[in-house]
């Protein structure tokens, strides 16, 4: 026997009653007596309407959009529903159905702003943004109060790079809700796409003086000050993020950043492990874990790092571009390029590459044809002429740990060796487990000057000197500690390393060092090519170096990767 459907709608005074709690935000009750209604009464399309509001409040999208469209099948010349059915498909991303719903419900009502600008929103998500742009300025023209409307357009402004369209916006916006937390984080965003860091600073400031719990925002501006390398106030900005959001992936991963730009990297590696542990398909973590492992020397852990990123995100081409940095040979070096390749043909510096490994193996074509393109005064290029108009092809190495291990092999491991700018202490640990005595030569407190995109006091270690068995470190700046350190006889080098990167500290460290190199002595140079001016740093300290004291060099060892250069001088 078939089941009598009631016809009735549910009686006005029960349904007036609900929609009053509904609007006093009693959600729970209106929601548990509006369903046990809707049982009785199935065809009252205020009770669909307001269950399919309640539940898209609470992020139930699928039950609000069944609601949704039961209340336009009741009451199919009503606008109201449409406009609401739209909303709920933008948020489970049917953007087509979408806007087929608000261009019904624009067609039924022909002054609906909300409708144009909940459309507006379908265009934005779809990043039509000329349409999005023209139909936010018709919901505003209906309503020229609708301060949501004016926020929307300023964000379709910002993603059509109308920065300064944006920001005007926003100040509308503002002027009419002066408490509108999330402006001031939108107008922060068109600051930084404006270039305009200290204003975008400040405007997400403005923002957490009226939302002191926004995540989002100290997570931007802790981003935002690690890019002006104030990196102890970048951290401080995450863990400010982390305390009002606990779960918060992307303050962790971006935490791990700044702590690896200090150099700690084993901090570094904790924070992207705990970005994972909340978010353990966070292949870009893996990807940076897989860096910080590497800057360690674990190699293998590295790799692992980096194929787990693989194996979230397949077409990743950094990750391949990263497995070259891990490789023991040149065919697994182009194995690595070649798919990085494949995935991203425009990674420039990858094919530059590419053609310089062909080049080794004795296939020079694809670098000559390069060598006469657009490319040839590329950094990449320069250096890989540099290296090819040698008299003899040094040995190529793809990270520091393999060149390092090899000039450790072929040197005089009897004498100490030399570092000069020490910072976290990775290399000299390493070398120090074969030549048992080192010195260590750095202020621990970053570049003393400006160097290339680095500010004076990049790469500091905030005076932490490392403690390492069998190492001396002598603090300060070169020309202040070298005179005095060298004015005492010291044992011949057996190899040093020079990681001062400037041309000022280089030189002054090579002058001052001559008198503990000699024929067998091997020099590693951590900055010597591949930058945008690497001939006019640790390069040209070398050269001048050589010119001066009648020296010629042989180059025994680099790496294109890491941009390190093993020489060795002759005629010393």
């Amino acid at each position: 026997m078939l089941e009598k459907i009631n016809y009735k709608s549910a009686p006005k005074e029960v349904v007036n009653a609900l929609v009053t709690l509904y609007h006093q935000g009693k959600y729970d009750d209106v929601l548990s007596r509006s369903s046990r209604l809707i049982k009785e009464y199935p065809h009252t399309f205020v009770l669909h309407n307001i269950i399919g509001a309640i539940s898209f409040e609470k992020g139930h999208k699928e039950v609000a959009i069944k609601h949704f469209r039961q209340v336009i099948k009741l009451h199919p010349h009503h606008p109201h529903p449409y406009n609401n059915l739209g909303a709920a498909l933008i948020d489970i991303g049917e953007y087509q159905e979408a806007k087929s719903n608000l261009k019904k419900a624009i067609e039924l009502q022909p002054d609906y702003a909300e409708a144009y600008n909940n459309l507006g929103n379908a265009y934005k998500e779809m990043e039509e943004y000329n349409e999005a742009i023209q139909v936010y300025e018709k919901a505003i023209e209906l309503n020229p109060q609708y301060y949501g409307a004016y926020n929307n357009l300023g964000v379709a402004l910002g993603k059509n790079e109308q920065y300064k369209e944006a920001i005007e916006a926003y100040k509308k916006t503002l002027s009419l809700k002066p408490d509108f937390a999330e402006v001031y984080s939108n107008m922060g965003n068109a600051l930084i796409d404006q270039g305009k860091l200290e204003e975008a600073i400040d405007s997400f400031k403005k923002a957490l003086l009226i939302k002191p719990d926004y995540a989002e925002a100290y997570l931007t501006i802790g981003n935002l000050l690690r890019d002006q390398e104030k990196l102890k106030e970048s951290i401080d900005s995450f863990n400010k993020a982390l305390s009002i959001k606990p779960d918060y992936a992307e303050a962790y991963y971006n935490m791990g950043n700044a702590l690896n730009d200090q150099g700690k990297l084993e901090e570094s590696i904790v924070s992207f492990n705990k970005a994972l542990s909340i978010k353990p398909d966070y292949a870009e973590a893996y990807l940076n874990m897989g860096n910080a492992l590497n800057d360690q020397g674990k190699l293998e852990e590295s790799i692992v790092s980096f194929n787990k990123a693989l194996s979230i995100k397949p077409d990743y081409a950094e990750s391949y571009w990263n497995l070259y940095g891990t490789s023991r040979n040149i065919k697994e070096a182009k194995k690595w390029i070649e798919q990085c390749l494949k995935i991203d043909p425009n990674h420039e510096v990858a094919k530059l590459t590419l053609s310089a490994l062909k080049f080794y193996e004795g296939d020079k074509s694809e670098f000559r044809a390069l060598a006469k393109s657009s490319v040839k005064d590329h950094p990449y290029m320069r250096s890989f002429n540099w290296a090819f108009s040698l008299p003899k092809l040094p040995l190529l190495h793809f990270h520091r740990w393999a060149l390092f291990d090899q000039m450790i092999k072929i040197s005089k491991k009897n004498r100490p060796f030399y570092e000069f700018g020490v910072w976290r202490g990775e290399a000299f640990k390493h070398l120090i487990k074969t030549f048992k005595k080192g010195y260590g030569f750095d202020t621990f407190e970053g570049l003393p000057e400006d160097w290339h995109n680095e500010k004076a006091g990049t790469y500091s270690s905030e005076g932490n000197i490392p403690n390492v068995a069998g190492g001396e470190f002598i603090v300060g700046k070169f020309e202040d500690t070298l005179p005095e350190f060298f004015a005492t006889k010291r044992a011949m080098a057996s190899i040093i390393n020079f990681d001062a990167d400037l041309y000022s500290s280089t030189i002054c460290a090579l002058n001052f060092s001559k008198p503990v190199i000699d024929e067998h002595t091997i020099l590693i140079f951590d900055e010597f090519i591949i930058n945008k001016n690497w001939e006019e740093d640790e390069f040209k300290a070398l050269e001048e170096f050589c010119y001066n004291n009648h020296f010629k060099y042989e180059v025994l060892a680099i790496s294109f990767f890491t941009k390190q250069a093993a020489v060795r001088l002759i005629g010393i």
